[in-house]
């Protein structure tokens, strides 16, 4: 998922559902925040689809609590690393990095320890449609900064898109598949080794 931001489009403004619409919901939001919070490690393919149309794809690593790794297949010149603290991205066409703290994407609330909405978190809508569940959330303090909205199948319930919309309403929709839930994941996908820099002679 890009970061970069792409043209001066301002975001339009965000409205976050009314206490009484988060009450008729309130099952079904319960039952995504167990679900999301239910799940360790992820695993998965993804395709992509930026917002000038081009398509990438790549395998997708989630260790909960803070841990996130997006990592492009060629020819896309991309790696994501988030290691707990901070999101890294890097640009190898470019030999480029940018250090950027975990509250400052919206993405990254997924790998919350535990996942709430509400507070910081408000949601926009959520919906259970044809056996596809989806909830659209923001944060309530920096709401036109960006937005994800996320789809289920519903059963069983299963995380299967994120449609991210960026502060210049840029939307990246990522596809998941293939995805396997709560395995033990490799702890080196989560440290970020800068590729320009030669690793040390063991």
């Amino acid at each position: 998922i890009n970061t970069a931001q792409a043209n001066n489009q301002k975001s339009p403004a965000v409205h976050f559902l009314s206490a009484e619409a988060i009450e008729e919901n309130k099952t079904l939001i319960a039952n995504l925040e167990a679900y999301l919070t239910s799940l360790t490690t992820i695993a998965a393919n993804f395709n992509q689809v930026a917002p000038d149309g081009t398509l990438t794809s790549g395998k997708f690593y989630m260790q909960r609590p803070g841990k996130m790794r997006w990592q492009y297949n060629p020819p896309t010149p991309v790696l994501m690393v988030a290691n707990g603290i901070e999101l890294v991205f890097y640009d190898y066409e470019l030999e480029q990095v940018n250090h950027i703290p975990l509250n400052n994407s919206i993405v990254t609330f997924l790998a919350r320890e535990k996942i709430q909405f509400g507070d910081d978190i408000g949601i926009i809508s959520v919906e259970d449609k044809e056996g596809v569940v989806r909830i659209e959330v923001a944060e309530r303090k920096k709401p036109t900064e960006g937005r994800i909205l996320l789809e289920f199948s519903k059963s069983p319930l299963l995380i299967r898109n994120m449609v991210v919309t960026d502060a210049t309403n840029q939307i990246t929709s990522v596809a998941l598949s293939n995805a396997e839930f709560g395995k033990k994941l490799d702890p080196e996908l989560f440290i970020w080794r800068d590729p320009r820099k030669p690793r040390p002679r063991t």
